[in-house]
C-alpha cells in the first residue's frame, strides 16, 4: 500500500498547531511562575517559534518531498507553519487575557503605561503632549487589539526568519533524473 504524500498545506497546519501548542505552554508556564512581561526569558517564544519552523519544513524536505526541496517551496512552507501558529497563539492571547485573567492585561497596560510615560518625560515632553500618546498607547492596549498587532508582527518577524530558513533548507535535486523532472 502506497502512502499519499502530505501537502504542503496539511503539513504546515500539523507543525504550526504543534509550535503554537508548545508556545501556549511556554506562556502558561511562564504565567505561573510569575515571570514578568518584558523579561528576557520571553524571548524563548523566539526559539520555540524558530525550532517549529525549521523541524516542520526539514520533516516536509525528508519525508515528503525525498529529501530534495527549492528555496521556495522552503519558505513557503516555514511561512505558513508561523501564520498557524501565529494565529492559534493570537485566539489563546484573546480568550486568556478577555475571558481567563482580565487583570492580567492591566497589569501589562500599567507596565506600558509606565514606560511610555517615561520615554516621554526622558524627551522632555510636557504633560499635556503626553496625554495623546499616553491615551494611543491605553487604546492600542485592548484583548483585540493585542492579538491582531501580534499576528501582524509574528508574520513581519516570520517571514525574515522564513527566508534565512529556506536558505538554509533548500536541497535541489541535483541527479540527472532531477534536472528533467518538470519537462513534458
Amino acid at each position: 500500500m502506497e502512502t499519499k504524500p502530505r501537502s504542503l498545506f496539511n503539513n504546515a497546519l500539523i507543525y504550526g498547531l504543534i509550535t503554537a501548542a508548545i508556545s501556549i505552554a511556554f506562556s502558561v508556564l511562564a504565567y505561573i511562575l510569575e515571570i514578568p512581561f518584558k523579561s528576557p526569558i520571553m524571548y524563548f517564544s523566539l526559539v520555540i517559534l524558530l525550532a517549529g519552523l525549521v523541524y516542520g519544513t526539514l520533516q516536509y524536505r525528508n519525508v515528503y518531498l525525498g529529501g530534495n526541496i527549492s528555496f521556495g517551496k522552503a519558505f513557503l512552507s516555514a511561512y505558513l507553519i508561523v501564520l498557524t501558529a501565529a494565529v492559534v497563539s493570537a485566539l489563546y492571547s484573546y480568550v486568556f487575557l478577555s475571558f481567563i485573567d482580565p487583570a492580567y492585561l492591566e497589569r501589562i497596560i500599567q507596565q506600558s503605561m509606565d514606560q511610555t510615560e517615561a520615554n516621554l518625560v526622558a524627551k522632555g515632553l510636557s504633560e499635556d503632549q503626553m496625554e495623546p500618546a499616553l491615551a494611543m498607547t491605553r487604546k492600542f492596549m485592548s484583548p483585540l487589539m493585542i492579538s491582531i498587532m501580534s499576528i501582524i508582527s509574528t508574520a513581519v518577524f516570520g517571514a525574515i526568519l522564513s527566508l534565512i530558513t529556506a536558505a538554509f533548507i533548500k536541497k535541489e535535486d541535483k541527479s540527472f533524473d532531477g534536472q528533467f523532472k518538470d519537462v513534458q
